[in-house]
């Protein structure tokens, strides 16, 4: 684990002797100033705590702290101060900024003892974290193991959703792409309430009962809510939700909103893309019959590359919705890089 300390003062003669008279104990690294340190975090991928004198020219330590909040907000921050400064102080700590203010001059055995708490903080704030991290990436998977067994053949087409959400999304480019590729392989999680057969006959094109139509139509509605229930995991959820919605310009929405307006119209122009190559349609006769829709996002159909996507060999398209379990077991082989994105993006 990181524990190292960042001690940050414009008179470098005060945070060398700190770092000789506290080496023993702790692992100290120091900067001359908040420019010098805010470009260490950056470098060294943050440290467990940094202590920051408050008078520094350039950048006050309250500001400086509040920046580092903002870059490394697991960093502990501990802020030196003189008495005649209290009032800044008070409110750096009021502001939620600082963990732990000392005046100066500071005794060495308070100083030690602020050190330990702050580091007894970073642990605890960290190994939190991590529990999260893992319980809300095993919920995921959990999911789709449940689907993998249940629905090999939904497995599959969510195996295969992702990769056109894949290549779409790296040719917008939005923010947060696990995002889009995690709603790709979690968009047929609600084909776990639907009977096999509905799914096989739908995957088949073939004709669907006013119950089955009912049934089929429900899966974005109930995943949606399945994921909705995993914190964090709220953008995901609508975009699945959003992926049988036809196109609304979403000019005037929020950035997050228009994140999740993007993510249901990849969703959608993938899915029924597969569906018509799955009819037996090449792939840039599957384009230009979305196209003719005239129901889709323009701009998502003009970054979809047909050409990357492989055509199906003569059969495929049946046996695709006859294959057993096999299918599923692969295709969790695609799902843990997902899961592996998911765990990264949910430690900031």
């Amino acid at each position: 684990m990181n524990e190292r300390i960042l001690f940050v003062d414009d008179d470098v003669r005060v945070v060398s002797a700190l770092q000789r008279s506290l080496y023993r104990s702790y692992e100290i690294e120091i900067a001359g100033g908040p420019e010098d340190a805010l470009a260490a975090i950056a470098e060294s991928g943050g440290f467990a705590v940094v202590v920051s004198d408050l008078k520094m020219p350039g950048m006050p330590g309250t500001d400086f702290l509040a920046r580092v909040k903002e870059i490394a907000p697991d960093t502990v921050r501990v802020l030196l101060t003189g008495c005649a400064d209290i009032d800044a102080a008070i409110s750096a700590v009021n502001e939620g900024n600082i963990f732990r203010l000392l005046t100066k001059p500071c005794p060495q055995d308070v100083l030690t003892t602020a050190l330990d708490d702050a580091l007894g903080q970073y642990r605890l704030q960290t190994s939190e974290r991590e529990l999260l991290q893992d319980t809300l990436t095993g919920a995921v998977a959990v999911l789709m193991e449940v689907l993998a067994t249940a629905h090999p053949a939904a497995f599959g087409r969510a195996a295969r959703i992702r990769r056109y959400v894949r290549q779409l999304g790296l040719a917008l480019n939005p923010e947060n792409l696990w995002q889009f590729e995690a709603a790709a392989m979690l968009s047929q999680i609600g084909s776990i309430s639907t009977p096999p057969e509905v799914l096989r006959k739908q995957q088949a094109n073939q004709e669907l009962s006013p119950e089955e139509q009912r049934c089929f139509l429900s899966i974005p509605a109930i995943g949606r809510r399945l994921i909705a229930m995993i914190p964090r995991m709220e953008p995901v959820a609508r975009m699945i939700g959003f992926q049988r919605y036809e196109y609304l310009d979403p000019a005037g929405l929020p950035p997050g909103e228009r994140a999740v307006a993007l993510g249901g119209q990849i969703l959608r122009a993938a899915l029924d893309f597969d569906q018509l190559v799955l009819g037996g349609a090449e792939p840039q006769a599957a384009l230009a019959e979305l196209r003719a829709r005239g129901s889709y996002d323009p701009a998502v159909l003009a970054a979809f590359d047909p050409a990357q996507v492989p055509a199906m060999a003569e059969g495929e398209a049946a046996l695709v919705c006859e294959r057993g379990s096999q299918e599923g077991v692969e295709d969790l082989e695609l799902f843990h890089s997902i899961t592996d994105k998911v765990r990264r993006a949910l430690r900031n």
